[in-house]
Parts: structure tokens; C-alpha cells; sequence
């Protein structure tokens, strides 16, 4: 197996995952944390907004309602606020009668998303104080906005020092008030995360230090993290049964963490020398790693994800690799909502070979595609079928079918080429025209009375013949440009027959068929099959080649 590889990404554009690596800011400063004497802490809520933001009022204010913290995307110290999703940066009024007292001084532990990555990376961010200043013992206050309250919460805070007994939840239903406190210490935020940049300070790491300090690393040494066992409305994952059957094969244990408590799971990321996995949240695992440990992440759309680079970056993983593993030919919505068809392609092949030193076929998963096709049609159907998303069916299909053309004109580059013409009656030879393609427009009914076909192989030869009808039967073979029919006679033809020669029957298969005068296509014929109209003049020939292998 190589060792550190000197190339990260395996994608189709490097530039754009590259630039992610631009997008990150270490900020040099000092973090400090101010009192607000008599603060109120108000639940979050949900402000209305045309687009699907998720943006709260809620937070930390003063005994005026005047906004003092909650959850920015944007450094305050160089620009104004400016939301985004999951942002809590206003504040509201509330009746005096509604607000509860609470005769204490307590600690602003910032917000809380209930969505397991974005928990870990964004919401962390005002705990390097609480972990710095144990002797204070005071209660941490947390405000929760999407997702609600999780179990796991309590689980993350208890490896990182802070007892439950210590931490208020304040979250916005019915029997949830507004607190005041006597005093309200606010931490600064220790990262910043927008879609412009992303910027932290040393204070950032302090969480996640505290919580390997407090987990045994296991002795598993290589794992995969699956997400084949995690049931999500919003994502479904296909065929990736062949990933993890490939990793196992090569000594790693495949992982779903779900299955697992917080602290198996931290205890196989802390232990693992070699670890790989789908982009998204069991990527941001990346955080727990030891130092050296070689990070594999597969990505699940096109779209580069900086925020991955940032987690590698910030936490010492110098030994990642970026490698492209989806065969999404349908719409995906964003880069972590939607229908993902996973697979092997040529940037896995390459991966492969530099980390395995094995040569594979670019598409050695032909064996599980049958039935992840098929689970990845239908789920994607049912994602889409609402009438609102018709034109993401249209824009798919059109794109689909563009796909289509340009792998098929890929394989006849890779290989040689068939070309044909026809005589019809009235107009006589038509052009040459490539394989697949009609030889004469379907709703024009002009009878074919001849063919030239052309193998453009130097070495093989293409041998054909028609049939007239049952006095004459077939026409004599001919090859390679040969006329097989008549022409000045009107005789048209009622069947055809087209094989290569040996040699090329080993290499390709050949298929053709007939379009009728009533309006039906024959079935295809191939190798030298014959092919009868049933007494159906015919107005147009399509002929294909594929090769075997």
C-alpha cells in the first residue's frame, strides 16, 4: 500500500475542491468573554421567511430586549451580521409577566442544532470558556433551535467535563419562558462558518481535546463507516454495498455507527490508523482522528464541500484523499439532500491503484448495479414525483439523454465504426450516415430497394444481404460498401441480414432492425440472424455495434 500519496483529490475538477483550501482563516486573537448583568435568555424562535434559511430570534439580550449573542456565520469583529441558515441574530420583546428569575450568575453555552454534523462543527464554538474555567462550576446555558433536544447532547457535553446537572435547555414550546438570570457570561465564538470563508481560533479545537482525553481508543485499526443501515427521509445512499464489500476485502471493518453509543464510536475513530467513508456527517468524524491517520472520503455529488477541507485541515489530517464515487445521473437537491447513486469510476480506479496498487476495471461494480439501479429509480421517483417538481423531471430526462449520447459517442471513438446508406424509391441514395442513427425519416414511407454498409475496420470485413420475397428469396452477400438490392427497378426489399467476419464476431456483436411501413419496428436481429418483415414494406434500417468485452 503507498504511503502519505502526494495527490488529495481524485475529481473531475481539483480547482474548485483546491479553492476550498483558500476559504479557511486560522484567526490569531484572543477570545474574551463579557457580562451581562441581569441577562435574559429567550427561546428560539423560527422567523418568517420566503426561503428555507431557518433563521431564529432568540438568544442572549439585555433587560432592554437589545440582542447580545446567539449563533453567527459572520465575524462581528470585520462584518455586520449576516444570517443564514440556523442563525439566531435578533432578539424579541416579551411581556415582564412571562419572564422567569432566576437568582444565579450562568454561562451562555451558544446554541444547538439538532442535526448530528452540524452539531459537532458549528455549535461548540462559545465551550472552550466553560473548559478553561472548571473552578466556576457554574450552569451552562444552551438555546436549542432545529432538531430539538437529543439524547446525545447530554452524551457529548458529559466526555467533555460538563455534568448534566450543569446545563439548562431552553427550548421554545409552551412551557418554556424567557430567563433571566443575574448574570449571563457570553463567551465569543470560537468559529465562524459561512458560505464566503471559514475561520477559527485555537480556542475552537478545546472541545473536541477534551472529549479524546476522556475516550480509550479501540484496536481496530482500519474501518469503513457505512451509511447503508441509516434510515433518512431527506438522503437515501445506493450500491453502496460495493464499497463496503471492497474495504472488507482489504482488512477493514465496516461500521455503522448508528448502532453503536457515543463512546464505541469515538473509541474506533481514536484507534483507527486507516479510515474511509461517505462524504457528510460520518466524514466529520475526521475531528477525533489521531495524528497520521490516513482519511478516505467519497464524494456523493460533483459539488466541492469546503467544509470537509476545513475539518482536515484545522485538525491536523494531512494524510486525506478526496475521491470522486457517484454515478448520479438524475437531479440531486443541494449537496446533502437528495438521491445518491454511488459507484466505481474512473477517479476510483485511479484512487485504487495508488492506494492499493491494484488495477481494476473502471466499472467493477456491474455485478451490484442491477438492484441499486432499480432501488435508486424508484426512490427517486418517489422524492420527485410531487407535480410542483416537474421540471426537475424534464431538466433530468434531457439530461439523461445528453449522458446517453455522450458515453455512446465515447464508445465509438473506442472502437471501429459502422456507417450505412440506403436507396429508397423517388429519391434515390441517401447520405452515410453513423450507427444507431434512422437511415430515413419513420413517417415518410418511401420503400428501401438497397444498402451499403461499412465496417471501418481495416483488417475485418462486414458481409450482408437482403431478402425480395419468396419467389427470389435473398440477394447474393456482399461486403464493405457493396450494393445489396437493385436500383432503377422499384424492387423493394423485405428483410435483411448483416454479420462480420470471423474475427470481428469475436470482438463485437452487431444488431439490427427494420422499420415498417405500418408504422412498427421488427425486433432486433444480430450476427447474421435473418430478418423478415412479415410482408411489411420497409422505410427505414438502424444498425448498431457493441463491443464484447
Amino acid at each position: 500500500m503507498a504511503e502519505n500519496l502526494s495527490k488529495r483529490f481524485y475529481v473531475e475538477n481539483v480547482t474548485e475542491w483546491e479553492n476550498c483550501l483558500k476559504k479557511k482563516v486560522f484567526l490569531d486573537r484572543k477570545l474574551e468573554a463579557k457580562v451581562i448583568e441581569n441577562g435574559i435568555i429567550l427561546p428560539a424562535r423560527l422567523l418568517p421567511s420566503p426561503n428555507p434559511l431557518e433563521e431564529y430570534a432568540g438568544g442572549v439580550c439585555d433587560n432592554d430586549f437589545n440582542f447580545i449573542a446567539g449563533f453567527s456565520r459572520m465575524d462581528p469583529h470585520e462584518e455586520q451580521l449576516g444570517g443564514g441558515y440556523g442563525c439566531v441574530e435578533s432578539a424579541y420583546p416579551v411581556e415582564v409577566n412571562e419572564i422567569v428569575h432566576i437568582d444565579e450568575d450562568v454561562i451562555f453555552g451558544g446554541t444547538l442544532f439538532g442535526h448530528f454534523g452540524h452539531f459537532m462543527i458549528e455549535h461548540w464554538s462559545r465551550l472552550w470558556y466553560v473548559i478553561q474555567n472548571p473552578e466556576l462550576e457554574l450552569k451552562v446555558v444552551f438555546v436549542v433551535t432545529h432538531g430539538g433536544y437529543k439524547k446525545w447532547f447530554d452524551d457529548f457535553f458529559r466526555l467533555m467535563g460538563i455534568a448534566k446537572e450543569r446545563i439548562i435547555y431552553v427550548v421554545d414550546k409552551p412551557i418554556d419562558k424567557p430567563i433571566q438570570f443575574r448574570s449571563v457570561i457570553v463567551p465569543e465564538q470560537s468559529q465562524y462558518n459561512s458560505w464566503r470563508y471559514i475561520k477559527y481560533t485555537k480556542e475552537f479545537l478545546i472541545p473536541y481535546q477534551a472529549i479524546k482525553s476522556n475516550v480509550k481508543p479501540s484496536n481496530v485499526k482500519k474501518i469503513y463507516l457505512t451509511r447503508s443501515q441509516f434510515k433518512n427521509p431527506l438522503r437515501s445512499f445506493f450500491n453502496e454495498k460495493y464499497f463496503e464489500d471492497f474495504f472488507c476485502n482489504r482488512g477493514f471493518k465496516v461500521i455503522a455507527p448508528e448502532k453503536l453509543n457515543l463512546e464505541e464510536q469515538l473509541s474506533l475513530i481514536t484507534g483507527a490508523d486507516e479510515i474511509a467513508s461517505t462524504e457528510g456527517t460520518l466524514s466529520h468524524w475526521a475531528m477525533f482522528c489521531k495524528p497520521g491517520v490516513k482519511f478516505t472520503m467519497l464524494t456523493r455529488n460533483i459539488t466541492a464541500e469546503p467544509i470537509q477541507i476545513f475539518i482536515n485541515d484545522a485538525f491536523g489530517i494531512d494524510n486525506y484523499y478526496i475521491v470522486e464515487a457517484y454515478k448520479n445521473f438524475l437531479y440531486v437537491h443541494k449537496h446533502n439532500e437528495g438521491v445518491f447513486f454511488l459507484g466505481s469510476n474512473k477517479h476510483w480506479k485511479e484512487f485504487v491503484a495508488d492506494y492499493f496498487g491494484e488495477q481494476i476495471a473502471e466499472y467493477d461494480d456491474n455485478s451490484y448495479l442491477s438492484v441499486a439501479l432499480d432501488k435508486y429509480v424508484n426512490a427517486w421517483c418517489k422524492k420527485y414525483s410531487d407535480p410542483k417538481n416537474f421540471d426537475i423531471w424534464v431538466s433530468s430526462l434531457k439530461s439523461l439523454c445528453n449522458r446517453i449520447v455522450t458515453l455512446e459517442s465515447k464508445a465509438v471513438k473506442n472502437r471501429p465504426l459502422i456507417t450505412y446508406q440506403t436507396h429508397v424509391d423517388k429519391f434515390g441514395w441517401g447520405d452515410w450516415i453513423n450507427e444507431n442513427q434512422f437511415s430515413n425519416p419513420l413517417d415518410q414511407k418511401h420503400d428501401i430497394q438497397a444498402i451499403k454498409i461499412d465496417f471501418s475496420e481495416p483488417f475485418h470485413n462486414v458481409y450482408y444481404s437482403v431478402y425480395y420475397n419468396e419467389e427470389e428469396g435473398w440477394s447474393e452477400e456482399v461486403t464493405n460498401s457493396q450494393m445489396a438490392g437493385t436500383t432503377g427497378k422499384s424492387k423493394a426489399i423485405f428483410g435483411i441480414k448483416i454479420r462480420l467476419d470471423e474475427q470481428g464476431a469475436e470482438k463485437f456483436d452487431i444488431f439490427y432492425r427494420a422499420h415498417k411501413f405500418n408504422g412498427e419496428w421488427t425486433a432486433w436481429a444480430k450476427n447474421g440472424a435473418e430478418l423478415l418483415s412479415d410482408g411489411q414494406k420497409l422505410n427505414a434500417i438502424q444498425i448498431g455495434l457493441r463491443n464484447k468485452n
